[in-house]
């Protein structure tokens, strides 16, 4: 889901750890290409600047795109971040379900004039919602497509990670039996 107001002292603060800092930058650098590698780089310092399609209503603008990474235990998640009218607005990458190109969104059909541009076109796909952005050249879309669905497969591989390190350290539930059965809140022993 799109998360808004988000604090930017979460944000690549001073706290973050240098293991988390070297782990994540490590795993990322062996798993992009050169060039997605450079965007990455460009992301997390400058940003770039990028026409986003409105979800709801609006015209698309021109917003600058950062990748932000928030601290976590061992690992740093990633947002790719940009500053909408409600304060910093971002899309958790391991969020996303599917990474699209062309006109294939509702906000796309709805927004999109130039059909010819089509190749230009990437949208984010969340369980609620898509990040739609439209590209100068199709090449760029290329770049951002591949360096994102490598990204977005990271993070969910890491999330997954997480979650089954967590259900494989907590207590297993009870196994019924015809010992502890529950019937309408009355305890049948």
């Amino acid at each position: 889901p799109i998360i808004t107001n988000i604090d930017e002292k979460d944000l690549s603060s001073p706290s973050t750890t240098y293991t988390a800092m070297a782990a994540t930058m490590y795993t990322v650098r062996g798993r992009l290409a050169p060039a997605e590698y450079s965007l990455f780089e460009q992301l997390t310092t400058q940003g770039a600047v990028v026409l986003k399609h409105p979800f709801r209503t609006g015209r698309p603008q021109k917003k600058r795109f950062q990748l932000s990474l928030v601290q976590g235990d061992m690992y740093l998640y990633m947002y790719l971040t940009w500053k909408g009218k409600h304060g910093m607005q971002g899309i958790e990458l391991a969020s996303v379900t599917r990474v699209t190109s062309g006109i294939d969104t509702d906000a796309l059909k709805r927004t999109a004039k130039n059909i010819e541009k089509r190749d230009c076109f990437l949208s984010l796909v969340t369980a609620d919602r898509s990040l739609d952005l439209c590209f100068e050249a199709a090449s760029e879309q290329a770049l951002w497509a591949s360096c994102l669905t490598e990204l977005i497969a990271l993070e969910q591989e890491v999330k997954q990670k997480h979650y089954d390190d967590v259900t494989a350290r907590s207590p297993s539930p009870p196994l019924l039996s015809e010992h502890n059965v529950s019937i309408n809140n009355n305890i049948i022993t």
